[in-house]
């Protein structure tokens, strides 16, 4: 495929590439599978029809240009699936129109219908509600099918019967949905008969009508109509959908600290205001194998204040940063297995250490084990030298550098045990590492924690854990070593109807036996938030919060306490510009007495940026930012204050890359 060629591809509208049944938690669930970027999605439910409406969206190639579906399970079918399901699914059906595609699920009025969005699309999940039909509606319906004859009702025989589609047959753990190649026939109306299948999973393409006299209308529950319109605000709340160049989904709150008040150079801003991970990812990029990649390079040109001297003096440099980046999804089972790898290439500055590259390589595994246990492995490595919050998330190592390598490794489960409720486990190892002398020193993390879970909706989860985490003792620094326990209660997700983000409030008692007189133990509140409110398709609103003890390497102290606000703003302005602002303040606070005046030192220090951004063409965005920060401490050694002008161009070449 040529270069062209896959550009194209990779601004082509969002397709539906398949749908198939699952199990997840023991409940049937129905596997949308979504490519591109859709536009609003809408669930209407009528009768014993619950529609799901995709817009700005079409059948993707396994549909081979057909427009209308319709799937009946048979003898045969998987019945581990049928088991799972709360009641008798009937009928499935796909329609499309030139803008739209809409999944319709035939199930009794009784089954409640959750739809989630995640890195693979959509996922369909049905509840069985606690309330019984009257009994005068039991004694008019049909009785059920026994499980093992699931097949359609007879229909009326098709005035122009279509040819049928060869059978597909379903994966060991899903009946998938697709079709092979076949002329295009117009869209039939609602009341057009679908053929029975004959076969297990049988797929089959609904004949175009002929001119024959009307027929009765169709019941409205078979008609792939557009939402109503209260239907379509509420799937806007739901479904709040980020605009053309806006990131999905926000990384975690641990993550994101480090870029709160960068220090020296100025680093790469992230494309929207970050938050906590959430809620909404969406499949993009080209496929290349079983992976589905995402590719993209910035080019900046940086003139900024740098902190390369053993002391706290700025000193101006310009130079130039390429950051290619690239990051690969595939699907493991109803999991998925991501990669990412982001170098950043520095030339043309005056100074060794800022012309020194910088890597963050990350990868992870979520895999859903037996319908109730998913678990979890990430690992992320992150290597330089000018990224010193990498290191320090609270900022007191900005001067002196040298470089670092950083390694985390995350593992976890999550186990349901009840309809809503489940038990959160997880642990955490954390290493840093100089290999150049510098200002800060060598540590390890390490952390545990359990906790129960409970989905307070399909979008928001609200946790309360222990956890202990330990810093072993370090040969270079003993005054760091520290053991703590805390008691945390996180709520993560959808908050509120175009509020997400994640909220974590604990309380903390920690031990630094080796630190100096009044920094040997720390007892009293943590917090760490990132909430985003979406204001309109192209402009956002978020606010951070977190309070911290990181470790320290200023005199006696084994930590210091780091409190920090932040509030970020993307706005549209007219000629298709973007203005993007973002303003904070952090409180970094000590324990023991400084020895320069005779009390803990203090440091306060005020960062705030503006820029705009505008596209040049699809996927190719122009950039300027303006940053400053100020840094006022009771040591006059620390005082300083930076500015930093970049010029920055984005190209996402295979859809847009994470930053």
């Amino acid at each position: 495929m040529t270069l062209l060629g896959t550009l194209v591809l990779a601004a082509a509208t969002a397709r539906v590439e398949s749908v198939s049944l699952t199990a997840v938690d023991g409940r049937l669930a129905v596997r949308v599978q979504v490519s591109g970027a859709p536009g609003l999605i809408a669930v209407h439910r009528e009768g014993d029809v619950a529609r799901i409406s995709i817009t700005d969206a079409d059948l993707g190639l396994r549909f081979a240009g057909g427009r209308r579906f319709s799937w009946t399970p048979q003898n045969g079918f998987d019945p581990a699936l049928i088991a799972a399901a709360p009641a008798k699914i009937d009928r499935l059906e796909i329609a499309a129109t030139t803008s739209e595609v809409s999944v319709l699920l035939h199930v009794p009025p009784d089954v409640s219908v959750d739809v989630r969005r995640d890195v693979r699309g959509l996922l369909v999940v049905f509840r069985q509600a606690p309330v019984e039909a009257p009994p005068q509606r039991v004694a008019q319906a049909p009785a059920p099918e026994p499980a093992a004859t699931l097949a359609t009702e007879p229909t009326p025989p098709a005035p122009a019967p279509a040819a049928p589609v060869p059978a597909v047959a379903p994966p060991p753990a899903a009946a998938q949905l697709a079709a092979t190649p076949a002329a295009p026939p117009p869209t039939p109306p609602a009341a057009a008969p679908v053929r029975e299948a004959t076969a297990v999973a049988r797929v089959e393409e609904a004949a175009p009508p002929e001119a024959t006299p009307a027929a009765p209308p169709a019941p409205a529950a078979q008609t792939p109509a557009a939402p109503a319109p209260d239907t379509a605000e509420l799937a806007r709340r739901l479904f709040a959908v980020p605009a053309e160049g806006q990131a999905a989904g926000p990384a975690s709150v641990a993550d994101l600290y480090p870029s709160l008040f960068p220090t020296g150079p100025l680093q790469a801003l992230p494309r929207e205001a970050p938050a906590a991970e959430v809620t909404e990812q969406r499949e993009t990029g080209v496929p290349v194998g079983p992976f589905r990649v995402r590719a993209g390079v910035d080019a900046r040109y940086v003139d900024a204040d740098t902190f390369v001297q053993s002391t706290a003096v700025p000193t101006r440099d310009h130079y130039l940063e390429v950051q290619p980046r690239v990051a690969a999804t595939a699907p493991v089972a109803e999991g998925h297995f991501t990669l990412d790898y982001a170098p950043v290439l520095r030339t043309f500055a005056t100074y060794d250490e800022v012309n020194s590259d910088s890597h963050a390589l990350g990868a992870g595994i979520d895999v859903p084990m037996g319908g109730r246990v998913t678990v979890r492995a990430h690992d992320r490595f992150r290597s330089g030298v000018l990224d010193t919050r990498v290191v320090d998330p609270g900022g007191e190592y900005f001067f002196g550098l040298g470089h670092f390598r950083r390694n985390d490794l995350d593992l976890g489960a999550s186990i349901t045990v009840g309809p809503r409720l489940s038990v959160e486990l997880g642990a955490t190892m954390g290493m840093v590492r100089f290999q150049q002398q510098s200002n800060f020193f060598d540590y390890d993390t390490r952390s545990a924690q359990a906790g129960l879970g409970f989905e307070v909706s399909p979008n928001l989860k609200a946790v309360a854990s222990y956890v202990y985490d330990t810093v072993p003792r370090p040969d270079q620094r003993p005054e760091a070593e520290a053991t703590a326990h805390s008691g945390v209660l996180s709520l993560s997700g959808e908050i509120l109807p175009l509020l997400t983000g994640e909220v974590a409030v604990g309380y903390r008692s920690q031990s630094s036996p080796n630190a100096g007189p009044g920094g040997t133990s720390f007892s009293g509140l943590t917090a760490s938030a990132g909430i985003t409110r979406q204001l309109g398709r192209e402009s956002t609103l978020a606010f951070y919060a977190s309070r911290t003890t990181p470790v320290s390497a200023f005199e006696q102290n084994a930590f210091y306490v780091s409190s920090a606000l932040q509030s970020t703003v993307l706005l549209p302005l007219p000629a298709r510009f973007q203005f993007r602002g973002g303003l904070g303040y952090q409180w970094n606070d000590y324990r023991t007495v400084a020895s320069a005046i005779g009390r803990p030192r203090e440091d306060r220090i005020l960062a705030w940026y503006v820029g705009l951004r505008r596209p040049v063409r699809q996927n190719l965005f122009l950039s300027g930012v303006y940053r400053k920060e100020d840094r006022n401490s009771n040591v006059d050694a620390f005082d300083t204050n930076a500015t930093g002008f970049y010029f920055q161009l984005e190209w996402d070449i295979l859809g847009a890359a994470p930053r």
